[in-house]
């Protein structure tokens, strides 16, 4: 059990890091000091495997903290946004082949960016572009286009998805020069090959759409299904016979070994099933659940088979998964090997108390002799599916958003019929490779079972109410989780034992709450200690949709907001995941001009913050009825509301000081835009820029007054609109960076295509919270770095 307790560890090692941002020398700090302490206690059991799991844990934070991607200059990322990129590199995957297009994924060797010199870089891009002229893996290409962050909505989150796979960069229909064909590994041109002559094969023998649903079960490739058939699966919830998974490995095992062990002694015949299974898993795309599935078929073919001892099925998932997460962390966040580790894992645990149960209920009504065929009925197409759905069943609504009624009623007469497919199927497309003729007559067997599948699918997804629509949120599928976990413990406990564990926590009620206010409190202690100050700025661009809202905290702690967005609640939500749980008290707030996308969200910040000062332009009451709520707050909490004018400093005290450049002593009546409050924010060699909605003509006032307006990251004025961020204000700012705060396809259009040309003319990099969400930049004065917040 030491190995799951530590898989288990490893795992939480690495979320934690996801949530903590910690350096790599703590975590690894901890890990050789919790491991020390296990070998030092070595003689205690109990209290040396928690210390292992501790250091295990700390070392899966490690793991997780050396992953993520430095984005600098070196990084290909970094010119995300760069609208005029040449780019170099090597197709280093089987290219992603749909009806029209191809996706490529290419190492970047090289960059040039709006002419200027090729510099060497390193990274990956996925490069969409149309399917003909045919591109191979291997291939050495000349990409130009406009480089992007891959996008994200509400639903779905590409930038999520191809990030796990250490991808950041897109470029869509870019001009493709193929400069040199057949480099890469050999090894993997010739598995490419093969599988590209195994479709094929499929395709000649069997007709659409039983080809695609077949290349889809042995190849792991179903582009080719057809929509309404592939949403059909999904409505039934058959979709685990299409994802190539334990369930496609171990029939594969099986038939390897029975096919060596008449030629081969018994090590040869697990050598030859291990080198089978890698073939396989590199053919077929090697996903998180292939990857899962092969790693414990081969643990099940060393442990069993090659050292003649029983196979442990917890440790065996539980090192798969660690040794999957080693060499790529982001797998724990891949839907695939969730969806594996947790159905393989419900089955270990349910699948033989269901078996029982239903054999001890049949065995009232039934006869043994009947009791036998019945269950052998029972047990594959009804009773495994049931408990591989325990566990998964949170994770399919909680993704997907709906729950299939008829799942189980559509395994029960889909899955018996599969091994069928899989064998036929694969017989037919190695001797259709060989022998076409002879391929045919399998063929046409495995296109009767494929045939009779593709019916039930459509038969049961017609059903009226066949799935219905489930949201459950985050914490709701982790409620869920914790039920199920408490409910196991519980039914694994017998009657004696649960008498005496109700009988304990009666007569111990007392001690127990104690001994919970005081992990609490640790908990409490440690959570404040992790967010103290790190003697760094912070700068925080908010995603809070059409409108602005930027966090800035101070070496010290002392924190700054910049408006506050259209929206309460997701301003709410924002000042929750970035300030520490305690802390009530915000500095300064800085109402930059009236406008409703600017300070709507600020009404709510004095209901749960105690402000100490609000800056604004000067204007009072009666602007407009959002900005009066915002100044009668202030009013009702005693807040001091400080109006500000260019030439003015405000200091902090620890190297960081406000410069105001705008507005000046008198206000525009017609156009309270221009009358927004600038700032440049200066700490060591870092500067920072935001001028609110202020347009060309109070970018002019700046100009002509003279103000210090250089600045490595500027935000752009009025979300990126045309009437502001003119190439004169560009030209002085100089800007390394440039912030766009706007929401995802908004009716102004924002940001102006004008003004992204301007800012790529001046050199500046554009980074956008439509495309990337909350964006932040931190400095020691000295160097910058900014990052988009990890999606989970």
């Amino acid at each position: 059990m030491l190995l799951v307790y530590l898989g288990i560890a490893w795992f939480c090692g690495l979320w934690l890091a996801s949530v903590l941002t910690l350096d790599w020398r703590v975590w690894l700090a901890l890990g050789v000091g919790g491991l020390v302490t296990a070998v030092l206690l070595r003689r205690r059991q109990k209290f040396s495997w928690g210390a292992a799991c501790v250091g295990v844990l700390a070392l899966g934070g490690l793991r997780y903290a050396t992953a993520v991607p430095l984005i600098n200059e070196q990084h290909i990322a970094y010119y995300n946004g760069s609208r005029s990129v040449t780019i170099t590199g090597l197709v280093v995957d089987e290219p992603d082949v749909s009806d029209r297009f191809v996706n490529l994924r290419v190492d970047v060797d090289s960059i040039q960016v709006s002419g200027g010199a090729q510099l060497p870089m390193q990274g990956t891009v996925q490069v969409q572009t149309y399917r003909f002229p045919v591109i191979n893996y291997g291939s050495r290409l000349r990409v130009t286009g406009i480089l992007e962050t891959p996008p994200e909505d509400e639903t779905f989150s590409y930038r999520a998805y191809l990030a796990r796979q250490g991808i950041h960069s897109l470029m869509s229909l870019p001009n493709v020069t193929v400069l040199a064909e057949n480099e890469g590994n050999p090894l993997y041109r010739a598995i490419f090959a093969f599988k590209s002559r195994a479709q094929a094969t499929i395709a000649q023998l069997i007709p659409e759409p039983q080809a695609a649903l077949l290349t889809g079960i042995l190849l792991g490739n179903d582009n080719g299904l057809p929509p309404d058939l592939a949403e059909a699966f999904r409505t039934t919830g058959m979709t685990h016979i299409i994802a190539i998974s334990g369930f496609n490995v171990a029939l594969l095992v099986a038939i390897l070994v029975r096919l060596a062990e008449p030629f081969l002694p018994r090590r040869g015949a697990v050598i030859f099933a291990l080198l089978g299974i890698s073939f396989y898993t590199v053919l077929v795309g090697a996903d998180a659940s292939v990857v899962r599935a092969a790693l414990m078929g081969s643990i099940y073919l060393v442990t069993n088979r090659w050292l003649g001892r029983p196979n442990f099925a917890f440790a065996s998932l539980f090192l798969a998964g660690w040794v999957m997460t080693i060499l790529r962390p982001f797998t724990l966040w891949d839907v695939g090997f969730q969806l594996s580790f947790a159905a393989t894992l419900s089955l270990m645990l349910y699948a033989d108390p269901l078996t029982q149960w239903a054999r001890r209920g049949l065995q009232r009504w039934l006869t043994r002799e009947w009791v036998e065929k019945v269950m052998g009925v029972l047990s594959e197409a009804v009773i495994l599916t049931v408990a591989a759905q325990i566990l998964t069943l949170p994770l399919m609504i909680g993704y997907f958003g709906q729950l299939s009624i008829i799942s189980l009623l559509a395994n029960a007469l889909i899955l018996p019929v599969q091994p069928a497919v899989m064998i036929w199927g694969g017989l037919a497309t190695l001797v259709g490779l060989v022998v076409p003729a002879v391929g045919q007559l399998l063929a046409w067997v495995a296109w009767l079972f494929l045939g009779y599948t593709i019916w039930m699918v459509r038969l049961f997804a017609a059903v009226p109410g066949a799935a219905v629509p489930l949201t459950v949120s985050s914490a709701g599928v982790v409620a869920i989780f914790g039920v199920i976990v408490a409910l196991t413990w519980w039914g694994k406990q017998s009657v004696e034992k649960r008498g005496q564990i109700w009988t304990a926590v009666r007569q111990n009620i007392t001690q127990r709450l104690a001994v919970g206010a005081t992990g609490v409190t640790a908990v409490l202690v440690f959570s404040w200690g992790m967010t103290q100050p790190d003697g760094q700025l912070h700068v925080v661009f908010f995603n809070v949709g059409q409108g602005d809202a930027t966090f800035i905290q101070t070496p010290s702690g002392r924190q700054i907001l910049v408006d506050g967005g259209l929206y309460p609640s997701i301003l709410n939500d924002q000042l929750g995941r970035q300030m520490p749980f305690w802390d009530k008290e915000i500095d300064m707030l800085v109402a930059t001009h009236a406008d409703a996308d600017h300070v709507s969200g600020l009404v709510g910040v004095f209901d749960r913050y105690r402000v100490n000062q609000l800056i604004t332009n000067g204007e009072g009451f009666g602007e407009s009825p959002i900005y009066d709520e915002v100044l009668a707050a202030a009013q009702a909490q005693a807040t001091e509301i400080r109006p500000v004018q260019a030439g003015e400093v405000i200091e902090f005290g620890d190297g960081v000081r406000l410069e105001v450049v705008h507005p000046g002593p008198v206000l525009v009546a017609d156009n309270r835009n221009e009358n927004s409050v600038s700032m440049r924010l200066v700490y060591g060699d870092f500067t920072f820029l935001f001028t609110g909605d202020a347009e060309q003509a109070g970018e002019a006032e700046m100009l002509a007054a003279e103000r210090p307006l250089a600045a490595l990251v500027f935000k752009a004025g009025h979300h990126g609109s045309n009437s502001s961020s003119g190439m004169p204000m560009l030209q002085a700012v100089q800007p390394q960076i440039v912030i766009v705060s706007s929401g995802v396809d908004n009716r102004f259009g924002h940001p102006a295509p004008e003004m992204l040309e301007r800012a790529t003319a001046v050199g500046a990099m554009v980074l956008r919270t439509d495309e990337l969400g909350t964006i932040r930049v931190t400095t020691d004065g000295t160097t910058m770095a900014w990052q988009a917040d990890p999606p989970k």
